[in-house]
């Protein structure tokens, strides 16, 4: 047989197990592509049932911004755009709850603010870290005016109402009070911690 005729042959015979062999070796580069170009998310963010004309990108380029992160190497996730309260569907308040429970359970949450009924409700369930745990003294006293305060002295978060930032976002005006607070599992604390600060218009 000449080589053309025995490559006929070859491929006559192994032609789709070479075909199944180039789509695996395709699909685990692109995986391995995916995996080493994905960037790392430095912080999540919930802002939840916060009425608000600023876009999530704006919120985050601005938390990027913030945190000294290299958009490059990083990214940040802030969700504005869940609700359980205030609006007309029961389907997207329950989807919104259910994307809250699942991100909390899987660690990928990391601050939340709520309305101040909501947060109250979670933070008496431990949702929220004690911020006396979190900042110096030095800070706590910075952040004194906007600190939420439990019965038996614990700070679980700050109040919405004045910090800076939240104003200039238009996020619970109107007599929706807010709070915010860092998540109790969260995996990055220290970026947790700036994103309180810069809501309070600390750095």
């Amino acid at each position: 047989m000449t080589p053309k005729q025995h490559l006929a042959y070859f491929w006559s015979f192994y032609k789709w197990l070479i075909l199944a062999a180039a789509v695996v070796t395709a699909l685990g580069i692109y995986l391995l592509y995916t995996a080493c170009s994905e960037k790392e998310c430095a912080l999540s963010v919930m802002l939840i049932d916060c009425h608000t004309d600023v876009g999530q990108e704006q919120m985050e380029q601005e938390l990027l911004q913030a945190l000294e992160l290299d958009a490059k190497n990083y990214r940040v996730q802030v969700q504005n755009n869940l609700m359980f309260a205030e609006t007309n569907s029961g389907s997207y308040a329950m989807t919104s709850l259910s994307r809250f429970l699942s991100d909390l359970g899987s660690e990928k949450l990391d601050v939340c603010a709520m309305t101040e009924q909501d947060f109250l409700t979670y933070e008496a369930s431990g949702t929220f870290l004690d911020l006396r745990d979190c900042f110096s003294k030095e800070e706590l006293a910075a952040l004194e005016e906007f600190t939420v305060i439990g019965e038996d002295g614990k700070i679980p978060g700050l109040w919405t109402a004045s910090l800076p930032v939240m104003e200039q976002y238009g996020c619970y005006e109107e007599g929706r009070k807010g709070a915010v607070g860092i998540v109790y599992n969260t995996r990055h604390l220290e970026a947790a911690k700036q994103y309180l600060l810069f809501l309070a218009g600390i750095q």
